[in-house]
């Protein structure tokens, strides 16, 4: 997930949202408003990954390295090497992280590459990645969601 303009400008109006709302004893509308806000910048989102997805070009790429993260536990991202449709090499690390090793170093795996940003690349039976998170944080936003609506109705 990369961080845009709009999620910088989503993040100061949740901010003033939850401090207007306090401030005047509606918190709670504040906080069913911010997630509004929050489904509105997901699905945003989620339509500029699609749109994205819908130019890209398939190669095959060869599986070279990975970089890992430590953290809580080990997280391993795939580094693929593929040529681009001008013969242009690329190297570049897959951005989804996996918790296993899912490839060996040297398989040769189908990838879409974006023309405009031929650093972007997705395995091409796993596109989905690119949009689970944004609606797994909607739906268990949701459900925070109808706590709070539960909340409002209640008082």
């Amino acid at each position: 997930m990369n961080v845009e303009k709009i999620d910088y400008i989503w993040a100061i109006v949740s901010f003033i949202t939850v401090g207007v709302t306090y401030h005047y004893g509606y918190l709670l509308y504040g906080l069913l408003g911010i997630y509004v806000l929050m489904v509105a910048v997901f699905l945003y989102h989620i339509f500029k990954v699609k749109k994205r997805i819908r130019n890209t070009v398939a190669v095959y790429g060869r599986i070279t390295d990975y970089h890992t993260e430590k953290g809580t536990r080990i997280h391993y991202y795939p580094i693929v090497r593929y040529e681009t449709e001008d013969g242009t090499e690329i190297s570049s690390a897959y951005t989804i992280a996996d918790k296993e090793k899912k490839y060996d170093i040297g398989d040769e795996e189908m990838i879409c590459y974006d023309p405009y940003d031929e650093l972007f690349f997705y395995f091409a039976n796993r596109e989905s990645e690119l949009t689970t998170n944004y609606y797994r944080y909607i739906i268990f936003g949701g459900i925070a969601a109808i706590f709070v609506l539960i909340a409002i109705l209640a008082y």
